[in-house]
């Protein structure tokens, strides 16, 4: 009877003269839902979801796979173990470095009551376990242009290098001055020469030297209470370093003598031992000089790198 019913009404409505527009909406509805799968991951132990959908005809299709990352923890079974001894790290004694205020004055104005106009640069100090210590002072050409500005107000046509005295000397000592080519031709330019006062001993190198070297010259003044002195030694013995260049020049090392106040027979006696880097050694006549308003120095001439003492010949 229903369907019966239903026919009547269609036919009832065609042969009606309106026209009648309808819409058909067909929705199709789907479940979605999330499945959780196992997946087998050795090293990751991550669960896989993974996003399904369920439409009319029941069938399932897979539409998107998410990883979502779970961390494993590993918790301690056994029982925990006691520890007695806790092994000994060695100990690194490393160098102590400072930075240190070194002086460039006239050496014009050295025994003078006047100050002039000091030139200061930066000393790296290096310091290890009380017997060793290292200055090392590099001179550029900034420094060198304060220096020419220095000598000319203060006279004079050397300048006078030194380092501020440690609280305790160290058994070995070493003082390294780098002079930069540009410097170095700043000073030959300008005339002028530079002195480098050492711990146990002094070096003038003159304008001329300075001139001849377009490289960069490095200058070490040092001691060691290893160097075995030679016979009849009177001082410490300064081991020096000259660069080599292929026209050597002569520089100026000052060796301070005793304190103690020597005859003037033992001053005819007083030479200077030198032992060279190949093995030579060779006795050296030199002029005494003043080293300090209170001491004295010999003075000679010498352009090869050495062991370098005053020695009482007989």
């Amino acid at each position: 009877m229903k369907v019966h019913s239903l026919i009547q009404k269609i036919n009832k409505y065609i042969n009606n003269p309106v026209v009648m527009v309808a819409s058909l909406s067909i929705v199709a509805i789907t479940t979605t839902s999330f499945l959780p799968i196992q997946l087998t991951n050795q090293h990751q132990g991550n669960k896989a979801y993974a996003m399904m959908s369920e439409d009319q005809s029941g069938e399932v299709t897979q539409f998107q796979n998410e990883y979502q990352a779970e961390p494993s923890v590993t918790i301690p079974t056994e029982a925990p173990s006691l520890t007695n001894i806790i092994p000994d790290q060695p100990m690194i004694q490393p160098f102590a470095d400072e930075s240190v205020v070194g002086t460039i004055v006239s050496e014009a104005l050295l025994h003078t009551d006047q100050k002039g106009h000091p030139v200061s640069m930066q000393v790296q100090r290096e310091l290890k376990d009380h017997e060793y210590m290292q200055d090392t002072a590099k001179i550029d050409i900034k420094e060198a242009a304060l220096t020419v500005d220095m000598l000319r107000r203060d006279t004079g046509s050397t300048a006078y290098l030194s380092m501020p005295a440690p609280s305790e000397m160290p058994p070995a000592v070493d003082l390294a001055v780098v002079l930069t080519s540009r410097a170095q031709k700043l000073f030959a330019d300008s005339q002028l020469g530079i002195s480098i006062q050492a711990w146990h001993g002094r070096m003038t190198i003159p304008q001329q030297v300075l001139q001849s070297d377009p490289t960069d010259m490095t200058i070490r003044l040092g001691s060691d209470r290893q160097i075995v002195s030679p016979s009849g030694a009177l001082g410490t013995t300064l081991k020096v370093v000259v660069p080599d260049t292929s026209s050597p020049q002569d520089v100026w090392i000052a060796l301070p003598l005793p304190e103690k106040k020597l005859t003037a027979s033992q001053l005819t006696r007083l030479a200077v031992c030198a032992e060279y880097e190949d093995g030579t050694q060779q006795y050296l006549k030199g002029k005494v000089t003043k080293y300090t308003p209170t001491t004295q120095a010999i003075q000679f001439a010498t352009h090869q790198s050495g062991n370098y003492t005053i020695v009482l010949t007989k």
